[in-house]
């Protein structure tokens, strides 16, 4: 079976004799071509700068509703761009300190961020998840 796109994060394929691991499913390569947009910062994609999100900037912002917002707002749009046929259903945020091992209101070290998204393809539709920690 041909593969559609590269897994991403990127592995070599050392089971199925090729180069790097290929996604087989529509689901598995959109979920990496999400992963692959959240995790580039606008700006650091040569010929394409405003490709990408701008995700770490929020690590380090006060934990409240604008900064939730202003994130939700940046991935609507780069997903909407980069992404037509996929749409983001549910955005949560965890703020968390590694120190004390507890979830944390106030100053920012650590953003676990869950995204659900839904996509269709002619008359068929799924839906995902993707997990980030930043």
């Amino acid at each position: 079976m041909r593969g559609i796109n590269i897994k991403f994060p990127i592995n070599d394929d050392t089971v199925g004799g090729g180069l790097l691991k290929l996604n087989k499913t529509t689901k598995d390569a959109l979920t990496s071509n999400l992963l692959l947009l959240l995790l580039t910062e606008r700006g650091e994609r040569y010929y394409m700068p405003n490709y990408g999100t701008n995700l770490l900037k929020y690590i380090f912002e006060p934990s409240d509703d604008i900064t939730v917002n202003d994130i939700r707002d940046d991935l609507d749009e780069s997903v909407s761009k980069y992404i037509p046929n996929l749409r983001i259903t549910n955005v949560s945020f965890d703020w968390f300190d590694k120190k004390n091992n507890q979830n944390i209101n106030e100053g920012t070290e650590q953003l676990n961020l869950k995204i659900d998204f839904v996509y269709n393809e002619d008359a068929f539709s799924e839906t995902g998840e993707i997990e980030i920690t930043f």
